[in-house]
C-alpha cells in the first residue's frame, strides 16, 4: 500500500477510478485519538453522503461477537488455552470467527482493517480475479475500476441482485454512470 493514506486515497480516488465516477467518489478516514487504539472510521463517499462507513464498533452493537459466542457454543468450540509454546483450540476458535467476520461484511459491517486489508488484496490482484473475487470489499472496489470495461459491466448486470444489498448500491452506481442502467 501507499506510505499514507492521504496517498493510497488519491490512487484509489486517481489512478483506479472509472473516469465516469472520478469527483463522484471519494474514500474517507479519521482516527479519533482518544478512543482505544486510536480506533476510527472509513467511509465511502458518493456526491458528498457517506455511503458506506466501517466502524469497530459497530460489530459489537449490532450482535456479532453474541453470534460468534453462540456458534462456538453450539459447536462445541473450546476457549482458547495458552501453554506455554502454543494456543490451544485458536485454529477452531479462528475458523468461527471468520465464518461470522464474514457474516458481518456480507450484512455492511466492517471496521478499518477489513477496508485496508481488502484494499491490500485488490491492489495485489488482477482485475479479473478482484471483480470475481469472495470478499465483497474488493468487488467493490473492482467494479468501479477503470480496467472494467462497458462488456464486462454488461455482463455484470445480471450479478447485481446477487451481491449483498450495501454492494448493490455500487454496482448501480458505475451501471448508471455509464448509462448502462
Amino acid at each position: 500500500m501507499g506510505n499514507s493514506w492521504s496517498g493510497l486515497r488519491r490512487e484509489l480516488e486517481n489512478d483506479y477510478l472509472c473516469e465516469s465516477l472520478q469527483g463522484r467518489v471519494q474514500y474517507f478516514v479519521t482516527h479519533y485519538h482518544k478512543a482505544p487504539d486510536n480506533y476510527g472510521r472509513i467511509a465511502v463517499r458518493v456526491d458528498g453522503k457517506e455511503v458506506l462507513m466501517g466502524n469497530p464498533y459497530d460489530y459489537y452493537v449490532k450482535g456479532y461477537v453474541y453470534k460468534q459466542h453462540i456458534l462456538k457454543k453450539e459447536m462445541g468450540v473450546q476457549p482458547r488455552k495458552w501453554v506455554g509454546n502454543e494456543t490451544l483450540n485458536d485454529k477452531e476458535n479462528k475458523q468461527v470467527e471468520d465464518m461470522v467476520n464474514e457474516m458481518a461484511v456480507n450484512d455492511g459491517v466492517f471496521d478499518i482493517d477489513d477496508i485496508t486489508s481488502s484494499i491490500r488484496e485488490y491492489k495485489n490482484l488482477d482485475i479479473k480475479e478482484s471483480i470475481n473475487s469472495a470478499n465483497p470489499l474488493v468487488r467493490m472496489l473492482a467494479v468501479m475500476d477503470r480496467r472494467i470495461g462497458k462488456r464486462t459491466l454488461t455482463k455484470l448486470k445480471s450479478e447485481v441482485d446477487k451481491q449483498p444489498e450495501w454492494l448493490q448500491f455500487f454496482y448501480n452506481l458505475r451501471l448508471e454512470s455509464e448509462n448502462l442502467f
